[in-house]
């Protein structure tokens, strides 16, 4: 994924040109290396303090969504980087909280607290491809990407709806664990917006993800898109993502990122916490 205090203001990006003025140019874009690309979309959605409001409906054949509201608090201005997920609706889910510690070189920590049992439980490695909380997404899914633990190559040029990108086939590095074989993203190179992913699995298609390019907001510099949806064919599930509110911080507290704070804390408490550093 209220989503607090002053939000920087954003608007809908109209199309290529204005992306273009914001952005790298589009023949410019053309000179880029892959690694480089991939490094600016995932600077684009990784390298900032900030807390991001969103709501994940889950349906299944079409039928009927079962919708949940989310706060993701993220501090990845230092690496390691953290995050913590703090569900808000549905009420049997309120207070569920993930806390994610990034390690280096090894899997990321993941430690979930369910207030129903008074009870935090660690997540192991074996299962970050495991759904997150019944929808598309997985454990996998909500971790930070650094370009670094990524092969990538260009496959060429393509369009997601009618906007230019560029795609990139993504391998993970030897010594880097990853649930996925390969990625296969289309990039937005004039501002490195991932508009389309490919996830794939001992040679299958696994999931997609797709964003809508009229959805892409600025917010204080990067380009994020609103509304997202990640579909798995197998098991015809859908999940559409969307965003309520993005605000990008100049500084997240460390002391949030506990398990003292997954358990006794609350969305509210972690917001007043953000708001005493200031805004960015």
């Amino acid at each position: 994924m209220g989503w607090i205090w002053a939000v920087a203001l954003v608007f809908l990006l109209p199309g290529a040109a204005v992306a273009e003025e914001a952005g790298v140019p589009l023949e410019d874009s053309a000179a880029e290396s892959p690694g480089a690309l991939l490094r600016r979309a995932f600077e684009n959605l990784y390298d900032d303090d900030y807390v991001h409001e969103m709501t994940l409906a889950t349906s299944r054949g079409g039928g009927r969504a079962l919708e949940r509201r989310v706060q993701v608090t993220r501090k990845q201005s230092v690496r390691p980087g953290k995050a913590l997920v703090r569900f808000l609706e549905p009420p049997t889910l309120r207070r569920t909280s993930v806390l994610v510690l990034e390690n280096e070189g090894a899997y990321d920590d993941f430690w979930v607290y369910l207030p129903a049992l008074k009870r935090t439980r660690r997540i192991g490695g074996a299962q970050r491809g495991d759904s997150f909380f019944g929808t598309d997404l997985s454990y996998e899914d909500v971790e930070p990407k650094h370009a670094d633990d990524w092969h990538v190559r260009t496959l060429g040029r393509s369009a997601v709806e009618g906007q230019p990108c560029i795609q990139l086939e993504i391998v993970p590095r030897e010594g880097y664990e990853s649930t996925y074989e390969k990625m296969i993203s289309c990039v937005d190179p004039t501002v490195a917006t991932i508009l389309r992913t490919e996830f794939y699995e001992r040679g299958q298609l696994r999931k997609l993800l797709e964003a809508e390019p009229e959805s892409v907001r600025e917010i204080s510099g990067r380009f994020i898109p609103f509304r997202l949806v990640m579909t798995t064919p197998k098991r015809r599930t859908e999940t559409i993502v969307e965003t309520q509110l993005y605000d990008i911080r100049a500084e997240v507290p460390d002391d949030l990122f506990t398990t003292w704070n997954l358990e006794s804390g609350d969305a509210d408490r972690d917001r007043s916490a953000i708001e005493g550093t200031g805004g960015r």
